[in-house]
């Protein structure tokens, strides 16, 4: 997307005027697009500045609102018939180009936040729907199949899980690890890499593609993109539990979050008891063993889902803080 332009050069070939500030919210995509649009080889020069620094949102709740705005303006986009006619003139290349670099990271965010949901569903929707033992066909069966719901679900599952996630989690890393070594050295990046670990990150991105898929579907279904005012201010400001100061304006983590997230996470919680009271680690001893992986991936996904935003708000644990939290929620009650 382009940050500077050529206005009189662009004004004589069609200009980059949009009909509504809600559609077309993220105005330089769009200026990009039509300008590729245009064709006869019309070209956007992009130049990398590494000595150039930009001003960063540091923050867990301004990194959220950055990515707010994008998503939003990206569900629009979706939408939208310049994304359709470049998605049908462009070549396979860089039509997946165009995928990957705009709706495509979006919906990938979109679809982590719903994965690990929908597993939990369908692991309780087949230990409940098992046969009662007094069932006598299921006897049959079960010689035949070798195995209860439970153990059937704990093989998938372990399948789905299992020691591959390293490999995932290395690949996922390897980026950061290879760009921090070239300028820094080996043992500077490996020193990096594990302070994201100790640090909690894993919360952070498990979250954050929470937000951007709640975001992008939202858009998609209803609509209504406004611009967000993201600041630069210092990320040691604390945010309390929930707003009640209905004057001032102040809002806490509660409302910012609850139907983003938190929600979400109760339902996650229950329908994980509700699996575990149904039977569903009710398995041998080697496969009681190897779902320590689902286990491990349900455990970081309901952690973050309920308690990122407590967990990255500076100070919250502060017992000061922690006391007028508490007086907030009473005297929203």
């Amino acid at each position: 997307h382009p940050d500077m332009m050529n206005k009189i050069w662009i004004i004589q070939q069609g200009g980059v005027s949009k009909a509504t500030k809600t559609v077309n919210l993220s105005e330089d995509i769009f200026a990009g697009l039509d300008w590729t649009l245009r064709g006869n080889g019309r070209k956007i020069q992009h130049t990398e500045y590494f000595h150039l620094a930009k001003g960063r949102d540091l923050g867990f709740r301004t990194v959220l609102l950055f990515f707010s705005k994008l998503s939003a303006g990206t569900g629009e986009q979706l939408l939208t018939r310049q994304i359709a006619r470049l998605g049908a003139q462009m070549g396979l290349p860089e039509s997946l180009t165009l995928y990957y670099a705009h709706g495509g990271f979006y919906l990938t965010q979109f679809l982590l936040s719903k994965g690990i949901p929908m597993l939990v569903f369908i692991w309780l929707l087949v230990l409940l729907d098992d046969a009662e033992s007094s069932f006598g066909a299921f006897d049959a069966r079960a010689l035949m199949m070798g195995a209860s719901a439970s153990s059937v679900m704990a093989k998938f599952l372990i399948s789905q899980f299992g020691r591959v996630m390293l490999l995932f989690l290395v690949a996922g890393t390897a980026p950061l690890l290879l760009e921090i070594s070239i300028e820094n050295g080996l043992t500077f990046a490996i020193v990096r890499c594990i302070k994201q670990f100790v640090t909690l990150s894993p919360l952070h991105f498990i979250f954050q593609a929470k937000t951007i898929g709640s975001y992008v579907s939202n858009e998609i279904l209803y609509g209504g993109a406004s611009y967000v005012a993201t600041g630069r201010g210092l990320p040691t400001e604390r945010r309390g539990f929930i707003g009640v100061r209905k004057k001032s304006g102040v809002a806490g983590l509660y409302n910012d979050y609850a139907s983003i997230a938190f929600y979400d996470g109760a339902e996650l919680v229950l329908a994980v008891c509700l699996a575990l009271m149904a039977g569903g680690l009710d398995v041998d001893p080697d496969l009681y063993a190897s779902m320590g992986w689902w286990g491990l991936v349900l455990a970081m996904t309901i952690a973050s889902w309920l308690w990122a935003p407590f967990i990255f708000n500076p100070y919250h644990f502060k017992t000061e803080n922690l006391r007028k939290d508490l007086e907030d929620w009473i005297h929203f009650f």
